[in-house]
This record gives structure tokens, sequence and C-alpha cells, in this order.
């Protein structure tokens, strides 16, 4: 019997060793795969690669940017949400996908506010209404006549159905009740070799992709959907000014993880995250790419994500884009 109680002590002794390195294992201690759900190009690779490598430092392990394009970001979102609940799949969201497309989309069967957690919002970028510099159009009014006057003739380029960039169009031809054809594509990088190339009329894209094609003067902004007109481009008139306030929604981005990972796992993500989101040369280079820097931790991103989806599902009632 002796025997026996030495042999069952000396059993759970070895178990416990040999189970302790993997109960003191700490996260991360591998490869995080950072889910950026648009082709390379479009604002939501250049925002992610803005901080991905300062995030790899901070966390000590490799990170890397996996570009799953489709749906205007639905398969990027579907994918971290169905992802293993260790840590190591995280998604960079945007507004469209977290806010627009299960408003408007049947294939968004995700549950923002259920199947992920908000880890911290980075930046937003506004819309920007453009044609090519060599087109007739001098500005916003211009372009709603011709439209009015001719239903459907005009080509837009946007990255993609459900973003902002396309739901502040279609408030526009809503509100001045005319027809424009949208062309949707993967990202607001592929949409704007359309433009440039001639093969669409206008673009409704963010102010990062068209801003240094503004600058270049490639480009002419007819209008912006900020709060305030942009300091590199005063002279560009927000929608707001031009008698559209309810066309002044900007596509934001912020880190989530899908929902149901330990809590040892966000609390190593959400301090490293601010720490990056805050670092003055990661905002200097964000602000250099023109987006606005505006740092929300957990708590204030789900505030925020709930105020905008009640703002949206109002709006997109009254244009009668939600989903049957």
């Amino acid at each position: 019997m002796n025997m026996l109680r030495l042999m069952l002590v000396c059993g759970l002794v070895l178990f416990v060793f040999l189970g302790a390195p993997e109960a003191q294992e700490k996260y991360p201690n591998r490869l995080i795969e950072f889910v950026v759900q648009s082709a390379p190009g479009g604002s939501a690779d250049v925002a992610a690669r803005l901080y991905s490598d300062d995030l790899a430092k901070v966390l000590k392990v490799p990170i890397t940017a996996v570009n799953r394009a489709g749906g205007a970001g639905i398969q990027g979102v579907t994918y971290v949400t169905r992802a293993k609940k260790d840590g190591y799949t995280l998604l960079q969201g945007s507004g469209s996908s977290i806010i627009i497309l299960p408003l408007i989309s049947k294939e968004a069967t995700y549950d923002p506010l259920k199947d992920l957690i908000p880890l911290g919002h980075f930046v937003s970028v506004p819309t920007v209404i453009a044609v090519r510099s060599d087109s007739p159009f001098k500005t916003l009014a211009e372009l709603i006549e011709y439209a009015r006057k001719n239903p459907e003739k005009l080509k837009n380029s946007t990255g993609g159905i459900g973003t902002f960039s396309y739901f502040s169009l279609e408030l526009l031809c809503v509100e001045n009740k005319i027809k424009i054809t949208t062309i949707p594509f993967k990202s607001g990088g592929e949409a704007l070799p359309a433009l440039l190339g001639g093969h669409v009329d206008m673009a409704s894209n963010t102010l990062t992709t068209l801003g240094p094609q503004m600058a270049a003067g490639k480009v002419r902004g007819l209008a912006i959907t900020s709060k305030k007109r942009d300091p590199d481009f005063p002279n560009l008139p927000t929608t707001a000014e031009l008698g559209y306030p309810d066309v002044s929604f900007s596509t934001w981005f912020g880190v989530f993880a899908p929902a149901g990972v330990p809590q040892t796992v966000t609390s190593v993500l959400v301090p490293a995250l601010e720490k990056v989101f805050k670092d003055p040369d990661v905002v200097k280079r964000a602000e250099k790419a023109q987006f606005t820097v505006d740092y929300k931790g957990p708590d204030e991103f789900r505030k925020f994500i709930e105020n905008e989806m009640r703002l949206a599902a109002k709006v997109a009632e009254a244009a009668k884009l939600t989903k049957e």
C-alpha cells in the first residue's frame, strides 16, 4: 500500500512538472496573423502598415499582415470571427465592415459587438468626391446637375459596396434624387487607376487615396465629408458647407480580436496598442498619410461603435439602403 501511495505521489509530481511549462507559457510567443480586409494599396492596407512593425517590436514577436479582400471587408471579418480564440489572429476592422455592411448586406452574417472584441481605435479618414483634373465639372453642384439631366450616365469608382465612401455617395444621390452608376473595386487603391485612366468619370474614395493625386494636380476634389476643411486642401469645401450635413461619415480603422479570447491576451494587447497608436513617430506617419489619429481604448471604442451603428441605421433606413 505504501509503495502504491509512493507511485501515485511520484506520478502526480511528474504530471505537475511536465505540465508546468505549458501552464507558464506567456502570450505572445509566436507569430501573429494580422488580417487586413482589403487588397494592397487601399486605406486599410496603408493604415495597417503604419504601425504593424512597431506593434511587433512592442510585443516582441513577428506580425504578418494578411490581405483578405472580398465583399468590401466581409471575408476578412468573417475569417477572424471564426479563427481560434487564442490571440494569434487579429483584425484591423474598418467602419465599413463593422458599421455599414451588417446593415445593408445579407452576406455580413456576423454581429460586430458579439463576435468581436474592440481593442483600440486608431485613425479616421474622410471621403472625397473627386474628378480628374481635365473634367468639365468644377463644382459638386455642376456634377449633380449633370447627373440629374443624365441618369446613370456618370460612372463612379469606389473601394467596394458597403464602404463609407460608397455609403456617402449613395446618400448624396438620394438627397438629390439622382442616379450615378457605381463600379466597385476590392479596395480604394484598385479603384484609383480607373479614375486616372479615364475609365470612370468620378470617384468617391478616401482622402488617403486621393490626397496625393490632388496634390499632384491629377485629380480635382469637389467635396470632402469631414466636419471641417482639411488644412492641406483649404479650398476643398465640406459636404456640410454645401448643404449635405448627413453626408459626413468618415472611414475609421481599429483593431479587434475574435470574441472569446482570454483576458490574459487582451491585457497584453490593449496596452501594447495604446503605446503604438500614441507613439509620436506613428502619429507623424499617419498624419502624413492624411489620416486623423484618434486613439480610443476598448470601452470608449465600443461606445463609439454603438453610437455609429445607431446613426448609420437611421440614415440607411431613410435612404432605403437596409437589407431586406
